[in-house]
């Protein structure tokens, strides 16, 4: 399914004029009649897409191009649907996901050493890119701790990017 804006979204977006979340704005702006619903699912956290996208109907500030893009059915639980053309990456593949499992916990052991040993373990238990990504908020938080905050951001923006 893809969306676009209309003249009340074009008009929100030019002058404020309703009381929308941060969440609605960002998805407001991204909605280009170009981006599938799964494509602008990699821009919010698992779950609100839908009750933002309802809301934004709702309220008149998109509409349906009517066009459906087709998906492929999930690899594995947890993983993201992948669009029919799309190549495979960490979110749509399980070899993928593997890959960049295996490089998250590279980092933590690379960066702490024997300290990150017990991360290390717990991301290689990670079975799916949402659990990996739950997980990696929780390392985040201790890579910012115990090195820098910019080494979490780093972290975090590289491995949260691979995973959408």
């Amino acid at each position: 399914m893809i969306f676009s804006k209309t003249d009340a979204g074009r008009a929100e977006m030019a002058g404020r004029s309703r009381n929308l979340s941060a969440l609605q704005r960002r998805v407001l702006i991204l909605v280009d009649g170009q981006k599938t619903v799964n494509a602008l699912g990699a821009f919010v956290r698992v779950g609100e897409l839908d009750a933002v996208l309802d809301h934004l109907l709702h309220e008149g500030l998109i509409e349906s191009t009517a066009i459906s893009a087709g998906l492929q059915e999930p690899a594995a639980p947890g993983f993201a649907a992948a669009e029919m053309d799309e190549a495979p990456r960490p979110a749509t593949s399980p070899q993928e996901f593997i890959k960049v499992r295996r490089l998250a916990s590279d980092f933590v052991q690379d960066r702490l050493g024997s300290a990150g040993e017990p991360i290390c373990a717990a991301i290689d238990r990670c079975e799916s890119p949402f659990e990996l990504r739950k997980m990696l908020r929780g390392v985040e938080i201790f890579v910012g701790q115990r090195l820098s905050a910019e080494t979490a951001q780093v972290f975090a923006r590289h491995f949260g990017a691979l995973l959408l």
